[in-house]
């Protein structure tokens, strides 16, 4: 069986995905592929196994008879789309999120269109979207009714196997287009009203049976609100905000039906799950962990019951939370099988025969597995990056330091991999900044550098999510300062504890990783001898007019909140401002079809060098928006990335 499992490995490497058995690798290249198989699910009789793969250089689904683990069909699209996401809805149909770029950028975008096609290719069509009447044929079919708008899939029907619950969202430019709840015909494409959301950006909750719970959104405040719904009178009644917290996100109706399951923070620091009690919205703490935030939840795939929690203190750990569903006892048995990994049960059979298991590590891209219960044997089925397999990778180590006030800060230092007398250190910032952190797991750009002789320290700093509410909020309107000085703090340890030389230190990052990269160095320019900002604001000034951030209804509340509004202080906090302050040598990469940071904020970086007189390196991509999303633009960002990193610091 595992001979046959890695002869179909090399099948796909050799005849859709390139070959995986390259002689002599270019690690620069090996770093920048996409995942060669990802998102593996079986379908609901067992006889199928689907996964993500590419074909030329374009997402496809491959279908595996799982019996003889035999390629028996790749679904893909004519034109320029792509599979994104995709579910089964019964033992024979899928449905399929179609994605495809834009006239000018590499990076496909979900423009709402639904796919459901059977897993031998036949009765394929757009059951929903903009173009999904274009695709009718024959004088005696009704036209199919083209929608433009977004869908999203909301629950797969247990007792009807046509029929999906998607929520359905019309296009609109301000924000405020409130969402339908519909039927979905994943045969016919006809829809039927079920009903209408309370307010925009709102996200449907249904129970076991498909019937509508929940509803809950963000209003203009950037403030959480939530509605129960009357089955009966067909309306909504808006929940008090007293009776729950700002980080209110429903996950599951309960066993009993009479209440849901939530992640929160109501009346507590740390997020945990709640049970909020229909009849009379009595809240109940169900669990929480003295240290971080539940990550996320595990939940069976039949009735959406929560089984087990994920907690990221420092490396994952798990909280099982009940042990009386077949997910609850095999995700025990697991946790011993793949002791240290995080896990994940991507999909099971309707029978609970067999299962399909993702796990990775630091120093695994991630592999998915399938379990057979009647056997309870486990054997590998895909690795995401299987080039990767014979390259022996950095580990990553949890660290924790006090910050230049005592405040605890948590991280991640991953050492260099090649020997030498010279510590060279990155400083690689995440993103967000608020709600986004760093958790431990492979990352191909820390890799990259550990492989290229870099060690690379990931920081957590305050306004990081995963810590409480409190940690959280340290750093609302302390952009360019604390959150900065965290930074700081973190760099000036490990100096301090061996793992880096003084004047041999490069801090990047890409979106506020690129802010803080050049923020941090005009506060500390002795400390940097590079900054590299990727796809980053510089200009916190014209944050609230520029991008898409300010467009969405709660945009402006949400950066006054995090931002303030005294101009002063964001000139303050802007490195275009204080690019006279800089040491530190200088690449920015930015792409011009960037939404989320435009690349106004690039430019203007650059003019405020060039009137300043400092001398930096400039790399712009016609096609990209915010971030690298093709392998081949990542290559050329590494590339001049570790030229830049060689030119700079001494190994």
């Amino acid at each position: 069986m595992y001979v046959q499992f890695i002869r179909l490995l090399v099948v796909f490497c050799l005849t859709i995905t390139g070959s995986c058995l390259a002689a002599e690798k270019d690690m620069v290249v090996e770093f920048s592929k996409a995942a060669a198989f990802s998102d593996v699910k079986i379908s609901p009789d067992g006889k199928f196994l689907a996964v993500v793969i590419n074909v030329e250089k374009k997402k496809a689904l491959g279908i595996v008879n799982r019996a003889e683990f035999k390629i028996v069909n790749v679904i893909r699209f004519d034109d320029d789309y792509e599979v994104g996401q995709y579910l089964w809805v019964n033992d024979e149909r899928l449905v399929i999120k179609m994605v495809k770029p834009d006239r000018w950028s590499k990076e496909p975008k979900y423009y709402g269109e639904l796919f459901a096609v059977n897993w031998n290719g036949r009765k394929g069509d757009i059951i929903y979207g903009y173009s999904a009447a274009q695709r009718q044929t024959g004088s005696n079919i009704k036209a199919r009714e083209a929608t433009q708008g977004w869908a999203e899939i909301v629950d797969v029907l247990r007792d009807d196997k046509r029929k999906i619950l998607i929520s359905s969202t019309r296009w609109g430019s301000d924000g405020n287009i409130v969402p339908e709840l519909l039927s979905l015909d994943v045969y016919s494409g006809k829809t039927r009203k079920v009903a209408h959301a309370p307010a925009p950006h709102s996200n449907f909750l249904t129970d076991a049976n498909g019937d509508l719970v929940l509803a809950s959104s963000t209003d203009s405040r950037n403030q959480k609100a939530v509605y129960r719904y009357n089955t009966k009178t067909k309306d909504w009644s808006e929940i008090p905000k007293e009776k729950f917290g700002n980080r209110f996100h429903p996950v599951a109706v309960n066993d009993t039906g009479d209440g849901v399951l939530v992640f929160d923070n109501y009346q507590q620091d740390k997020t945990g799950l709640f049970e909020l009690k229909l009849a009379d919205f009595s809240y109940r703490p169900v669990f929480t962990d003295s240290k971080v935030d539940i990550s996320s939840v595990e939940v069976t795939k039949d009735g959406n019951e929560v089984f087990a929690f994920k907690l990221d203190d420092g490396r994952p750990g798990y909280a099982l939370f009940s042990d009386q569903y077949a997910e609850a006892k095999l995700f025990k048995q697991l946790l011993q099988t793949f002791a240290g990994d995080a896990l994940h049960i991507t999909s099971k059979t309707a029978d609970s025969a067999f299962w399909v298991v993702f796990s990775y590590s630091d120093i695994n891209p991630g592999a998915y597995y399938l379990y057979d219960a009647n056997k309870k044997a486990i054997t590998r089925l895909f690795e995401q990056m299987p080039d990767l397999a014979d390259v022996e990778l950095a580990s990553t180590q949890p660290v924790s330091f006090p910050s230049f006030d005592k405040k605890m800060i948590h991280g991640y230092f991953t050492p260099a991999k090649t020997p030498g007398s010279k510590k060279p250190l990155i400083v690689n910032v995440h993103g967000g900044p608020h709600g986004v952190r760093d958790i431990w797991g492979f990352d191909p750009e820390v890799q990259l550098l550990a492989n290229a002789g870099y060690s690379v320290l990931q920081i957590n700093y305050r306004g990081s999510g995963g810590y409480g509410e409190d940690f959280l909020q340290a750093g609302y309107l302390q952009w360019g300062d604390a959150i900065q000085r965290d930074i700081i703090a973190g760099t000036e340890w490990a100096i301090s504890s061996g793992m880096a030389d003084a004047d041999n230190i490069c801090i990047i990052g890409a979106s506020f990783g690129g802010y803080s990269a050049l923020q941090s160095a005009t506060l500390a320019p002795d400390l940097f001898r590079c900054a590299v900002g990727v796809a980053g604001v510089y200009d916190l000034n014209i944050m609230k007019s520029e991008g898409d951030v300010p467009l969405k209804s709660f945009g402006i509340a949400y950066l006054d909140q995090v931002l303030g509004t005294d101009n002063a202080q964001l000139d303050l906090y802007s490195p275009v401002n204080q690019v006279g302050k800089l040491k530190a040598a200088v690449l920015i990469a930015h792409g011009k079809l960037d939404d989320r940071a435009p690349i106004e904020h690039a430019l203007r970086l650059k003019k405020a060098m060039d009137e300043a007189g400092k001398p930096y390196q400039w790399l712009e991509f016609d096609d990209e928006t915010h971030g690298f999303y093709s392998p081949q633009n990542r290559e050329l960002y590494y590339r001049q990335l570790l030229a830049f990193l060689q030119q700079h610091l001494k190994k």
